[in-house]
């Protein structure tokens, strides 16, 4: 009983397959309305800073490994759940203490800890429970980083976040539109080449208007920021429904009507963002 009310949070159930030229508009109105909710205290966040931005990466940070561990124990989040959510917690409070090669440190060292942990209690896939440690871990350090960062931080933010979102956009009308041939079908049966081509035109065409507003001079190298953060978060849309898959999941959760779970919502951003800082980390030191 307790893994069946669990599971009823943490997997959404399993829907039938979207006619391709046909839309769901009754899910495209969810997807709306969520936005209508969410988007404006995200925005106001990232505008604002630290500490209401820095508070919407730990609590987005929390909910998805929460979801993470659900999803990979057949939703029952146990003592590696809260073991996980622990690890992350001392890795991000590690920023405000110490430098970021700490909070990195932490991340390797917390993910190796729930691996080891997950195989003495004989889970059934330690290593991509753990991996959700890594990959939300890095997330969260990378896009405090990122907004900390002076002068640029701010835009930047607002840059990657909504590269990504024009990017899921993209290749959901796109793909629902055109349909053709499958992305990945035995990853995820709904995307499409199309779509993949679709969100890359919209990161192109944000990234040009963005980035050349705010200063960006090097057009070919905008260009390429696009495409690489567009193909980024094709790639970590893809590994979350590749886990997914793996547990017979469809949702991380219901927790966002419409799309799902926080960790559906932000999947794209899981290799964007730590991409993104170690540029940024690299051209602050010169290296590029």
């Amino acid at each position: 009983m307790k893994n069946s009310v669990a599971a009823k949070g943490a997997m959404a159930q399993r829907l039938p397959e979207r006619i391709v030229g046909r839309p769901d508009f009754g899910n495209l109105a969810l997807r709306l309305r969520s936005v209508l909710i969410f988007a404006p205290p995200v925005f106001a966040a990232i505008y604002f800073g630290s500490p209401w931005f820095d508070a919407i990466v730990v609590i987005a940070g929390l909910l998805m490994l929460w979801e993470w561990a659900n999803l990979c124990s057949g939703g029952e989040f146990s003592l590696l759940g809260w073991l996980m959510e622990a690890g992350l917690a001392v890795c991000l409070f590690s920023i405000y203490v110490s430098q970021p090669v700490v909070s990195v440190t932490l991340i390797a060292a917390a993910t190796g800890l729930v691996v080891g942990i997950a195989g003495v209690r004989r889970h059934q896939d330690p290593a991509r429970l753990a991996l959700g440690v890594l990959l939300v871990g890095a997330f969260c350090v990378a896009f405090l980083l990122l907004r900390a960062s002076p002068g640029a931080g701010r835009d930047l933010t607002i840059w990657l976040v909504l590269a990504v979102w024009f990017t899921d956009a993209g290749g959901y009308f796109f793909g629902v539109t055109i349909g053709g041939p499958k992305l990945a079908p035995r990853i995820s049966p709904k995307k499409t080449w199309a779509g993949l081509g679709g969100g890359v035109l919209l990161a192109v065409i944000w990234s040009s208007v963005w980035l050349s507003w705010i200063g960006g001079r090097e057009i070919f190298l905008v260009l390429a920021a696009a495409v690489c953060v567009a193909v980024l978060a094709q790639l970590g849309d893809l590994s979350v429904s590749a886990v997914k898959r793996r547990f017979g999941v469809k949702h991380s959760s219901g927790l966002i009507p419409g799309h799902g779970g926080v960790l559906d919502r932000l999947d794209g951003m899981l290799f964007t963002g730590p991409a993104v800082a170690f540029v940024l980390v690299l051209s602050d030191k010169g290296l590029i």
